[in-house]
């Protein structure tokens, strides 16, 4: 843009005045003040050093919520705090300005602050503004201004932000880490328009066949407008004097897409300015079903990461492009098209890397954003191609007054852009919790007044789905989804899928020195933490086999969601651990430095993330009898270009050798539809051993080929074979589901040996099969099965896959947390990082002159893989097994009557203590 300006940016007087101090109209006046350089654009806490030369710093009020955090910590676990500086600065400057040279429209330009700003230059108030997502100006009378030296005053606050009726605003750049940032991290210019134009905006018409310019100031100027690709000039056209917007036919121009991201040039001049950007035609718009989207008239999934503001090297949001469209490459390579960015707003190098890369943007508010900060945010967000959805913030209450609310920014959103409105990510009051008085119960409990409500002015719902795709993904069915889903009516957005955490990986330590996170506890605590308890060798396994959990579990609800006929996308929590959230949140398939997890890989995960997705209605149990007939339906998601004479290859190997080999044509592959291709029926191999078995299905036709693949295990139809009265006395075997201690200790000090099918008298644990939230010191991170020979006859690859499903869903580990004996459980499951203990689900000792046998295990036998484990632990027993580890009477008793393990039960559902707006 060509205009004139007069950049603020660099050195400034500053004083602080402390806390509670913020003024509204009244200028303060320095009186200790001191000279620091590069002070604009920059973050108080960038300028630490510098602070500390000066004297006054003693004075100054730091993050109240700021403690040293360290592990172990058992329940409730705070976000992450750092020592920010909580207050008021006033900086001042001097500037020289020749009035001669000064023309048209006058303001004073802030690229952003953290989080309230008020200005004077000359004595003269210009105004206040509270909010930290968007830059912002003040119109300069220029009466004010003066030949020579001129005072430019500004008082900034980052105490926290009051919005809607008053309550506390807070998103991701201003909590946790972030909590008191303070400072200007914008630009900061004098601006002077000549002829009053301020910018100019492009919006796509919702049947995608003209675009219209809106020129922005000037509105009593003539204006030419013209249109380029590259050096070819399309359109060019005058706008007259009184007129402020032009429509151009789209006819013949290229659509902005994530897969042919196309911009274009638009110039629009007047006799002494000339603006120039970059823009892109595109439309996402709601299906004619009114279920899904399309983007640019084309059926489209919305498959986008939650964004959480997470930045090891800096914390605050970065302003070089350079660094996001290394994060957009990324993720885009992993098969995401969009962006959901959580409460908050993204800085301009993000939005820009967007427009070029090419994925979308859905702009969600910092929570209890006021309507005033609305207006500013979407003026300051509508200029990016790529923001094509807004939203009012995070699992907040819709009551009928903040429907209200939302009345009012869905209607800015829809007058001003081109773009969809969401209510809230995660309906909290309409969907879950809090209901009000109009509470149905089916098909879920859910306030069907309020729904309506907002249905009126709403284009899309990001769903909380009743933490069936989140928290308890593992037990999620798209039957279950659709039929709650049947009440909305509209596109749904799964809320925060997947939200399972992984071990901590303490190979990253280091690459945190020199930073600030690095001086925190974040890791070395951990380290300190898992040596006292023993464990610290065990880690690295910990790490690698909690993310083979994490990635099957995150693969199950991937397809879950996508098998459901009643769901528009989703936003994936998340695509990379972000240590902000709790303290330590490694929720990611990425690391924070946007690395793949060890087990994880590009390729899988196109297999689930993708356009097109192959999609198999498996049981609930993947065990099956040796030689058994099963039928698995294979279907395919479908969101591109309808395939003509596809082909379906399936193949199925078991101990590396093909089993079953078919071929199928498919005629027609429509787009935007989930379409079953075959009815697979086959019988499992024929074994008398257990069997892992892949199943494994392509699809190729047109410019789509995709595969995915599933494990399946196969046993043989083992008799349960319950040692008869007579074995029992002969081997002097006491086999039992319960046991007390006095009992059990009775029955070693007799010689005789003891199986437990349960816990018994030892500490228990329950166990899931759905792994532990990220995050949150209770549940189980990663199983281990250790070389056994007991384990060598069943099929594992030294973890619990989904063959162990059923046995770990209702069942119980056995804390063995007693760190003077040695630990080496048979199957092992790792606890919390953050509140460890030795527990294991099998394992054996010498006690006495008795010797003792625990599986902890749920063991149905309805369940022919826990029916075959049973037999091969009866078989074990009688076979004269003889444990390596031998304990004393005393060390089994501290075992069962140790210190009482403090387990919490998850109330954290889809509500945070650390959150103030809950």
């Amino acid at each position: 843009m060509q205009k004139n300006f007069i950049s603020l940016n660099g050195d400034w007087s500053m004083q602080y005045l402390g806390k509670d101090v913020y003024s509204l109209n009244t200028e303060p006046q320095l009186t200790e003040g001191y000279f620091y350089n590069n002070a604009v654009p920059c973050y108080w806490e960038d300028m630490l050093d510098a602070f500390r030369e000066n004297p006054t710093h003693t004075s100054f009020t730091y993050n109240p919520h700021y403690t040293l955090q360290r592990y172990p910590q058992a329940g409730y676990v705070p976000d992450m705090a750092l020592p920010t500086i909580v207050g008021t600065f006033l900086y001042t400057r001097k500037i020289n300005l020749e009035l001669c040279d000064i023309e048209g429209d006058v303001v004073l330009y802030v690229g952003g602050v953290q989080n309230a700003l008020s200005a004077w230059i000359n004595g003269k108030y210009l105004g206040k503004h509270e909010g930290y997502s968007s830059s912002f100006s003040f119109a300069v009378d220029k009466s004010i201004l003066q030949d020579g030296e001129n005072t430019v005053t500004l008082v900034v606050s980052n105490e926290l932000l009051k919005g809607y009726k008053g309550r506390v605003v807070s998103g991701c750049t201003n909590r946790a880490a972030n909590q008191y940032t303070g400072g200007i991290y914008g630009d900061v210019q004098l601006i002077y328009y000549k002829d009053g134009l301020k910018g100019a905006h492009v919006s796509t018409s919702k049947d995608l066949s003209a675009f219209t310019v809106l020129c922005i100031g000037a509105e009593n100027v003539q204006k030419q407008v013209l249109i380029k690709d590259g050096e070819k000039l399309i359109y060019s056209q005058t706008v007259s004097a009184g007129e402020r917007s032009v429509e151009f036919s789209a006819q013949n121009m290229e659509l902005w897409s994530p897969d042919n991201p196309k911009r274009y040039t638009l110039i629009v001049s007047t006799e002494n300015q000339t603006i120039e950007k970059t823009f892109g035609l595109r439309r996402l718009s709601v299906a004619e079903d009114g279920l899904h989207l399309k983007l640019n008239g084309k059926a489209f999934f919305f498959r986008g990461i939650c964004e959480h503001g997470y930045y090891p090297k800096t914390v605050h949001p970065p302003r070089d492009k350079k660094y996001y469209r290394n994060v957009i490459r990324t993720i885009k390579g992993l098969g995401f098209n969009a962006i959901r960015f959580h409460t908050w707003v993204p800085m301009a190098e993000y939005m820009q890397a967007a427009d070029e890369l090419g994925i979308l943007i859905e702009v969600e508010t910092p929570n209890n954003t006021s309507y005033e900060e609305w207006r500013d945010i979407v003026s300051y967000t509508r200029e990016y191609t790529s923001v094509i959805m807004y939203s009012s913030g995070n699992e907040m209450i819709i009551d009928e007054d903040y429907i209200e609310h939302l009345r009012k920014c869905a209607s800015l959103v829809h007058e001003n852009t081109d773009s969809l409105f969401s209510p809230m990510s995660a309906m909290r009051g309409i969907e879950y919790f809090s209901y009000g008085d109009d509470k149905v119960e089916g098909p879920f409990p859910h306030n069907p007044v309020r729904l309506k409500a907002i249905g009126e002015f709403c284009d899309v719902y990001n769903s909380y789905s009743l933490g069936r795709t989140s928290y308890w993904s593992e037990k999620g069915t798209y039957l279950m989804l659709d039929e709650r889903n049947s009440v909305y009516k509209k596109p749904l957005l799964s809320h925060e899928i997947c939200i399972n955490g992984t071990y901590c990986d303490l190979s990253l330590k280091d690459r945190y020195n020199g930073t600030r996170i690095g001086d925190t506890e974040l890791y070395t605590s951990v380290e300190s933490h898992l040596k006292d308890k023993g464990l610290l060798d065990r880690a690295p396994k910990y790490y690698r086999n909690s993310c083979e959990w994490q990635r099957r579990l995150r693969k199950h609800c991937f397809e879950t969601v996508r098998r459901s006929q009643t769901f528009a996308g989703y936003d994936f929590l998340g695509d990379i651990d972000h240590h902000w959230h709790t303290f330590g949140y490694c929720v990611g398939m990425m690391n924070e430095f946007y690395e793949l997890k060890p087990t994880e890989t590009l390729e899988n995960v196109l297999r689930y993330n993708n356009d097109t997705v192959l999609l198999a209605d498996l049981p609930q149990c993947v065990n099956f009898a040796s030689g058994q007939k099963i039928t698995l339906p294979i279907l395919v998601s479908h969101y591109a270009e309808e395939i003509e004479n596809a082909t379906l290859s399936i193949h199925a190997t078991a101990n590396g050798k093909v089993f079953l080999r078919k071929n199928e044509k498919i005629k027609e592959i429509k787009s935007g539809e989930i379409q079953k291709l075959i009815d697979l029926n086959f019988n499992m191999p024929v074994t008398d051993k257990p069997l892992s078995v892949k199943l494994s299905v392509s699809l190729g036709g047109g410019n789509t080929d995709v595969e995915n693949e599933w494990e399946l295990y196969v046993f043989p139809k083992t008799a349960l074979a319950m040692p008869s009265a007579k074995t029992k006395k002969a081997l002097n075997l006491v086999i039992e589901n319960h046991l007390d201690y006095e009992s059990l200790i009775k029955n070693l000090k007799n010689g005789k040996t003891v199986v437990l099918f349960g816990n018994g008298p030892f500490p228990k644990v329950n166990t899931a099969f759905q792994m532990a939230l990220a995050g949150r010191t209770e549940g189980h991170l990663a199983t281990v099965i250790n070389d056994h020979p007991l384990m060598q006859r069943f099929a594992h690859d030294g973890f619990c896959g989904w063959q162990f499903r059923n046995m770990l869903n209702e069942g119980y580990s056995a804390a063995l947390d007693l760190t003077e004996i040695p630990y080496e459980p048979i199957i092992e499951i790792a606890s919390s990082y953050k509140y460890a203990r030795r527990e294991a689900l099998m394992f054996e000792y010498k006690v006495g002159g008795g010797k003792l046998f625990v599986c902890t295990l749920n063991l149905p036998q309805t369940d022919i893989g826990a029916k075959y484990l049973k037999s091969i632990i009866l078989d074990y027993v009688q076979s004269g097994f003889e444990p390596e580890i031998a304990i004393t009477e005393e060390e089994l008793y501290k075992i069962c009557h140790g210190k009482p393990i403090c387990v919490i039960e998850n109330t954290n559902e889809a509500f945070n203590a650390n959150d103030v707006t809950m």
